[in-house]
């Protein structure tokens, strides 16, 4: 799972790479897009040269922030490189370092996927025709733009061919995206998205209100969320979809953003806004468990990541009913927290440690931390439903606890952990209930588009001791 995760960090830093070689330009002056390669003069004394490459852009299929185009290499069996850049920045080409920038990039993807060197760069090279090509991130509209391609063995910029084209004057869209909200609570929410007939895909995107105001800040100006930055931070989705939002924060305002795409290759975006509720007060509970369970305890997990044999982590848990740093009542919410500290092989991060380190909202990211839901007749639960986090520092996202399957690789995340407590208070089992056959406590991550991903799926219960 981890392997797969660096892997799509990996491409999506690639498909960045690609935007940024398409960098923006000012707009100039309209001018008819160039179709084809432009002929020598007919009286230079020479004759006709046949060109390495045939590069055709597509006059029907261009837009304001896309373009369509052919690649037909001379020599079929050739492998070579292509790419779209600003016609301003087209005296910038040189041959060494675009190589030198690709095949540090495959080297990068390598190390990282653990995939071989020349398997990683050949997938960034071409041979052969390309047909149809469809480039759609990175543009300005009544920009111009080169296509240009050359032979990976190529040695001097003089066997760089380009095509010149420019983008058209952005349309107004006729279609329509409805986005509606649903089943809303403190911790989650769910969001559909009705396009009309007539938009053919979108982007979706999801995220704290404050959040989404920061990114579009930090972008150079208003075309850059609708001509790239759209498929950098979204998910692409075609027709009626259905989502469902969960680890949610109460009282927390959300955008939905949907950067929608035409028949006629128009675009648009449309933005819809949801507040979560505060989180319902409970009546308080007695019960001698917010003190007996109080105090060290010793901790067993057999865990995997599917990649390695099931092992037993062994790591300490340390009950209290308060935490230093937080404001947050446990008692008032009928929760006990366990400081957790070597679980999954993850040490223990205090608030003040978190905050030495400049990590964002410490008070909540603290941990491995569980917090022990205690209700009437002494019934315990652990969150699985992703209300409270676990694990809230680490680079890929905030982790929760799920009863999970690891032979299936099932994530169920609409069901409790259950805790039972022996009598003597010797023991603790944290495990998924009898009615989910081959379930156990694990720990997953949202990874957007993708959905939930384990970091460490459980092969056991989890037994606490004294």
């Amino acid at each position: 799972m981890k392997k797969l995760f660096y892997a799509l960090i990996a491409i999506a830093g690639i498909a960045m790479c690609a935007c940024e070689t398409n960098e923006p330009t000012k707009p100039n002056e309209p001018e008819p897009p160039v179709d084809e390669q432009p002929k020598p003069d007919e009286d230079d004394g020479k004759e006709d040269e046949k060109l390495p490459f045939n590069i055709n852009i597509d006059a029907e299929k261009l837009s304001a922030f896309s373009v369509s185009f052919d690649i037909l290499p001379e020599d079929k069996s050739a492998l070579y490189y292509y790419d779209i850049i600003s016609k301003a920045r087209v005296s910038t080409l040189d041959i060494d370092t675009i190589k030198a920038e690709v095949e540090e990039g495959a080297r990068g993807m390598s190390e990282m996927t653990g995939t071989p060197y020349e398997e990683v760069l050949a997938s960034f090279l071409s041979s052969g025709d390309k047909l149809d090509e469809y480039s759609y991130t990175g543009y300005r509209p009544e920009t111009e733009y080169c296509v240009y391609a050359f032979y990976w063995d190529a040695t001097s910029n003089d066997e760089i061919v380009t095509a010149e084209f420019k983008t058209l004057v952005a349309g107004v869209s006729k279609e329509s995206v409805e986005i509606a909200f649903s089943d809303v609570s403190s911790y989650s929410m769910r969001v559909d998205v009705t396009p009309s007939a007539g938009v053919t895909d979108y982007w979706y995107y999801f995220g704290e209100t404050s959040k989404t105001e920061a990114m579009f800040a930090e972008l150079e100006d208003d075309n850059a969320f609708i001509s790239y930055h759209a498929m950098n931070v979204g998910v692409r989705y075609q027709g009626v979809q259905s989502f469902e939002q969960k680890a949610l924060k109460p009282e927390t305002e959300y955008t939905v953003l949907v950067m929608a795409i035409d028949e006629e290759l128009n675009r648009q975006l449309v933005e819809a806004i949801q507040l979560t509720p505060a989180e319902e007060s409970k009546p308080r509970v007695e019960s001698e468990l917010f003190s007996e369970l109080l105090g060290q305890w010793q901790g067993t997990h057999t865990i995997t990541d599917l990649f390695v044999e099931p092992a037993e982590s062994k790591f300490a848990v340390n009950f209290v009913d308060d935490v230093e740093g937080s404001t947050y009542d446990y008692r008032a919410n009928n929760q006990l927290v366990a400081e957790v500290d070597g679980w999954c092989n993850i040490a223990y991060y205090d608030i003040n440690g978190l905050v030495a380190e400049g990590i964002e909202d410490a008070e909540a990211k603290f941990g491995p931390k569980w917090l022990f839901n205690i209700a009437g007749g002494d019934v315990v639960t652990l969150d699985g439903k992703a209300q409270y986090l676990v694990i809230g520092w680490m680079f890929f996202g905030d982790c929760y606890m799920f009863n999970m399957n690891p032979e299936t690789g099932d994530i169920n995340t609409n069901t409790d952990v259950e805790v039972v407590v022996a009598e003597d208070r010797s023991t603790i089992t944290i495990k998924s209930p009898d009615s989910m056959e081959d379930y156990y406590p694990g720990v997953a991550y949202f990874f957007q588009g993708f959905g939930w991903m384990a970091y460490y799926f459980g092969t056991s219960d989890i037994v606490l001791t004294r």
